[in-house]
């Protein structure tokens, strides 16, 4: 059975805003955007090209062109209310900036080795870039070192702009994520929450009276506790499984996103465990990997009252998974058809519980991996005809 939790109105955790003018249809729009308030930034910074050409850090491990040092010079100086000092925008690499770089990422990323190194697309860059875009742009004269800009402080200038410009689209670029987020999390309720008697007797007909009531209500049991596929928000109980979403990003975000996006090793491991701690943790973990890459992120999760999987939605009656998504979010009765659907499809599957083969039954809907599920599904159903009598 899935763990419930106590929801909390406010979504995402450990987050502060920021108020972006954005002007749509023409008129101006304030949109409140959530950044994680360590530093961290779960998009990939996509539609813009890489802001550093190569790795700034400790030598022998990072190029350091001298314009990539001084991007992330100011960029430092610009989260100064972070590190509480100045750094010399002079495009050298300096003891002080090799410190600065590894206190980053050991005191507000966590690291436990921290090597120094800001890669073009690494955690470093993303969670810089995600401190400064909380910041204002500078007003106060940059501390460019004199004899670098021996000729004129154009270069200087142009360097900052760059950056100022690069922040400017990021910002945008969170704000319409944060509209889509929004989408996402909103409940599309239109129906039940749970099912009735008249549900599951009508289920029953649905597989043709084969399959005894008291199976369909094993699974349903099993799955979500037998009350209900919602949450107290009104949205899908769901877990999320990142080798799934591995599997259908193929691999793109394993070293970014490792919480995200990682090898099967054992049923409910360490980070599945964290990742599906509570319904609360469920949903900041897909809307996170949905980001990302979406189809790929709603494949990855099992949905509703009986726990189907994503990546069955073609199986489970939907020729689109924007369509199964919003189905899931419906009600109870979809989620329902959706589990009739896969039955149907699934000919070892339904054969298994027309004979109560609960082994079967477990290796055909939660694959060969299925843990002590075959033992579960046969005591929900022995308790069932029990109340029966």
């Amino acid at each position: 059975m899935m763990k419930r939790c106590k929801w909390r109105i406010n979504i995402l955790l450990d987050v502060t805003s920021l108020m972006l003018p954005i002007i749509r249809c023409g008129f101006p729009l304030t949109v409140c955007v959530f950044i994680y308030e360590h530093l961290e930034i779960d998009n990939s910074l996509r539609g813009l090209p890489p802001l550093l050409k190569s790795a700034v850090g400790t030598p022998g491990k990072a190029g350091n062109f001298q314009r990539d040092v001084i991007i992330v010079q100011y960029l430092f100086n610009l989260i100064k209310p972070i590190i509480h000092y100045d750094i010399p925008e002079d495009g050298i690499i300096s003891p002080t900036l090799i410190r600065t770089i590894s206190q980053f990422q050991s005191i507000h990323l966590r690291f436990q080795h921290p090597d120094g190194v800001i890669e073009p697309e690494g955690k470093t860059f993303r969670s810089l870039i995600a401190a400064a875009i909380k910041c204002p742009v500078a007003t106060r004269p940059s501390p460019f070192t004199s004899s670098f800009f021996t000729q004129s402080s154009a270069n200087g200038n142009s360097i900052r702009q760059l950056v100022n410009d690069y922040l400017r689209k990021q910002r945008y670029n969170v704000a319409d994520e944060s509209l889509e987020l929004s989408k996402l999390m909103a409940p599309g309720l239109d129906g039940a929450t749970s099912l009735t008697e008249q549900d599951f007797t009508d289920a029953w007909e649905n597989l043709n009276r084969r399959v005894e009531l008291n199976i369909i209500k094993a699974f349903s049991v099993v799955e979500s506790g037998g009350r209900s596929g919602f949450n107290a928000l009104n949205l899908p109980i769901i877990a999320y499984e990142g080798h799934i979403f591995r599997k259908y990003s193929k691999r793109k975000y394993d070293q970014t996103h490792p919480l995200l996006s990682y090898r099967y090793v054992k049923k409910a491991g360490p980070q599945w465990q964290k990742n599906n701690s509570d319904q609360l943790s469920a949903w900041n973990t897909f809307a996170k990997a949905y980001a990302l890459d979406a189809d790929a992120a709603i494949k990855a999760c099992s949905w509703g009252m009986f726990q189907v999987m994503g990546f069955n939605y073609e199986a489970c009656g939907h020729k689109d998974i924007g369509k199964f998504l919003k189905d899931m979010k419906s009600n109870a009765g979809k989620q329902l058809s959706a589990f009739l659907h896969f039955c149907n499809k699934n000919s070892s599957l339904l054969s298994a519980m027309v004979n109560k083969n609960f082994y079967n039954m477990a290796f055909n809907y939660n694959g060969s991996d299925f843990g002590d599920y075959d033992i579960k599904i046969r005591r929900a159903y022995e308790s069932l005809e029990k109340g029966r009598q």
